[in-house]
């Protein structure tokens, strides 16, 4: 998109005379369709150049109004936009495309806002506005206070992004999103019912996304209302205690989809098949069949890059054909990152052979783990049992090219560690403690250290079946100042004093 353009009203001839230049004597349709692709204050700068340029800028076909770079008062901005729209009006001038981005800033302006809001909506529909994109954002305070109900009216919007607002109890009728194609409601006050009737109302909706409101029950995709649906985004990262809304995907009839992504949410999937599913995310979800609920995810997506999935439960994922020839879950293309919790100490052992399990099924994939336990209790496991586990179903352990691992107390993660390495073999591994952000570098130097010495220990004495393909340890810093990891040798961590200012280690 082009945002300035340099205007010369003259021109030289090859003999050294002037003329008028060419560009302004074009008709005003093609001035306005030059101006057209510029952003809204380039477009109104090029009222200086000429009388003929003197009121092309509001008359182009788009208007682009955004309160944060408006210089000036807000009741100011709210009079710009009233009489640039009744100039439209009344000369009876082609408006195909308008954007508006409003702030509500808590003060007696907001109402103002609602007010011209009211006013412009049927207006914008009177002329025939065909592509209208509309985003609130309010502070903080606000919330619960301005009901926006006028935003359900407009049936050329194409784009609705509502931040920290509330739609107001009052359910309309009717809701003529017969153009709408994107839905963004962030931190929205808004009741079950009105979701419902939008998503209802829009045929044409190719992004959803639901962060952090509160109202919402129960999400329902499928075909017959959703049919050009691409991308699906529904986060609650909230955990206040109110009910976790549920997401409902009809899987065999939403061919179109290309993203999913859900946290902090009950979740059921009414078939396997995604066809186009290229990036899924599934985090503190509790997956459900028939309001049952259960660890297994079956998913049938060939042309998947990225899955990634967080919890306490660990997931059932099946790697092998289905009927009609289903594809397998995890293509060699996939990167699968996965973000698990040691909750049940006692469970250790069953804990890791279903571990084992979902790491053999991404198997293909690029996977990249990361393990917390807050626990200080030592973690028991049969490390034999894990070895011929993998050993029984005709597999080696598994690679891992990124191992990140949450310590509380390294004593009690030891065991956790040799679990891991029966299972899996990490190219690089990462290790966080647990308030590790109160430390100085020389206590954390010295946990590295203890970490470090601690797996060397294992490799030369431990179990030979786990640490024999463990052919070499190295231990690498990230220069912030040169923004690369570089080798260190153990010596240099004895000696924090000498060391640069590393930002992690690895």
């Amino acid at each position: 998109m082009v945002s300035r353009v340099n205007f010369t009203r003259v021109s030289y001839t090859q003999d050294g005379s002037n003329s008028m230049d060419r560009i302004s004597d074009l008709p005003k349709e093609i001035l306005q369709r030059i101006l057209y692709f510029l952003a809204q204050k380039d477009a109104v700068r090029t009222s200086v150049l000429s009388k003929s340029w003197r009121y092309v800028w509001c008359t182009r076909p788009n208007l682009d109004f955004t309160h944060d770079s408006f210089k000036g008062r807000k009741r100011d901005f709210l009079s710009v936009v009233d009489e640039i729209l009744q100039h439209y009006c009344n000369q009876r001038l082609c408006l195909e495309e308008f954007r508006l981005c409003i702030s509500l800033l808590g003060d007696d302006s907001d109402q103002e806002s609602v007010s011209f809001l009211d006013k412009w909506i049927p207006l914008l529909t009177s002329m025939g506005v065909k592509d209208f994109q509309l985003s609130i954002i309010a502070e903080q305070s606000v919330r619960g206070i301005i009901d926006l109900p006028a935003v359900l009216k407009p049936e050329p919007l194409t784009l609705l992004w509502l931040y920290n607002c509330n739609l107001g109890q009052n359910i309309p009728e009717n809701i003529p999103f017969v153009r709408l194609q994107e839905l963004q409601l962030c931190n929205v006050l808004i009741k079950n019912e009105i979701v419902d009737k939008i998503i209802s109302s829009c045929p044409l909706l190719t992004t959803m996304l639901f962060l952090d409101c509160e109202g919402l029950k129960t999400i329902k995709l499928e075909k017959k209302l959703h049919k050009y649906l691409k991308h699906f985004v529904f986060c609650n990262f909230k955990t206040d205690g109110r009910e976790k809304c549920s997401v409902e995907i009809d899987a065999p009839t939403l061919e179109t989809i290309e993203t999913i992504r859900i946290i902090g949410s009950k979740v059921q999937f009414h078939g396997h098949k995604f066809s186009n599913l290229k990036d899924l995310v599934l985090q503190r979800v509790v997956i459900f069949n028939n309001s049952i609920e259960q660890s297994q995810l079956r998913i049938d997506a060939p042309n998947i890059n990225s899955f990634h999935y967080s919890g306490f439960i660990i997931l059932s994922i099946s790697s092998t054909p289905w009927e009609n020839g289903c594809h397998i879950f995890a293509p060699a293309s996939t990167t699968s990152t996965l973000g698990l919790y040691i909750r049940d100490v006692n469970d250790a052992q069953s804990w890791f052979l279903r571990l084992s399990k979902l790491l053999q099924d991404l198997r293909w994939s690029n996977l990249f783990l990361e393990i917390a336990q807050s626990y200080t209790n030592n973690v028991h496991v049969e490390e034999d049992i894990l070895v011929q586990d993998v050993i029984n179903g005709g597999n080696k352990p598994v690679v891992v090219e990124h191992l990140t691992l949450h310590i509380s107390h390294l004593s009690s993660f030891l065991s956790v560690l040799n679990g891991l390495f029966c299972i899996c073999r990490p190219r690089i591994i990462t290790p966080n403690w647990f308030m590790q952000e109160n430390w100085d570098k020389e206590r954390e130097v010295k946990e590295l250290c203890e970490f470090f010495r601690k797996i060397q220990m294992m490799r030369e004495s431990g179990n030979r079946k786990i640490w024999q393909h463990l052919k070499d340890l190295t231990i690498q810093g990230f220069d912030e100042s040169r923004q690369e990891w570089q080798t260190l040798q153990v010596t240099q961590l004895s000696e924090s004093a000498l060391l640069p200012d590393f930002d992690r280690f690895q």
